[in-house]
């Protein structure tokens, strides 16, 4: 398999995936609005290890299994969207969010977690990664390299939208931000349970 093809089919195919809403992005977005862009970098290199690990045991493990055990998909979304509910409560339970502190309202493990359980790992492993470069260490050395080239700038986009959503004039775009973040995470466990259970 050609490595350039490899590098451009998963730069397409995740580009469109990681652009989309979902828990880890909010997630960023919450810390970019809270600390900025710059001090979110540390999370996005969390992201992309949360990322690595759950592409890896998908590719490898979980993919294999499901076919012999179809619960195992139904039990990790069911998880995830719990996991995303708590986040979701806790979020949407602030009066504001702020800069002042120097801790991010986003902790390393939180986006770590919600990450694992991102069901966008699936997708990536799934139909993204094409199969072959589950085959050697070095297709999938090269698989993984191009998607975080990928997941870095997505992610610091991610970070900076926050930015902007805290510069805007309006306080009562302030005081709504953690309402319809929490409000975004709580209809991706709703969907995330929906699929699971239909």
């Amino acid at each position: 398999m050609d490595f350039i093809n490899v590098f451009l089919n998963i730069a397409s195919g995740a580009s469109l995936i990681l652009l989309l809403p979902g828990p880890t992005n909010t997630l960023l977005m919450t810390s970019g609005y809270t600390c900025g862009p710059a001090r979110t970098l540390p999370l996005i290199a969390t992201e992309a290890l949360g990322y690595s690990i759950a592409i890896s045991a998908w590719g490898f493990v979980l993919i294999a299994l499901s076919a012999r055990y179809p619960g195992i998909g139904t039990a990790m979304k069911l998880l995830c969207a719990a996991y995303l509910t708590f986040i979701a409560y806790r979020i949407a339970s602030m009066k504001q969010l702020t800069s002042e502190s120097q801790r991010s309202a986003v902790s390393s493990r939180s986006l770590l977690t919600a990450t694992l359980l991102n069901p966008k790992a699936l997708l990536f492993a799934s139909m993204v990664f094409p199969r072959e470069v589950y085959g050697t260490a070095e297709l999938y050395s090269w698989a993984l390299l191009s998607f975080i080239l990928i997941v870095v700038p997505i992610g610091v986009a991610w970070a900076w939208l926050g930015q902007v959503v805290r510069t805007a004039p309006s306080h009562a775009m302030q005081r709504w931000v953690p309402k319809l973040i929490g409000l975004s995470l709580l209809s991706f466990s709703i969907y995330l349970t929906y699929s699971a259970l239909k």
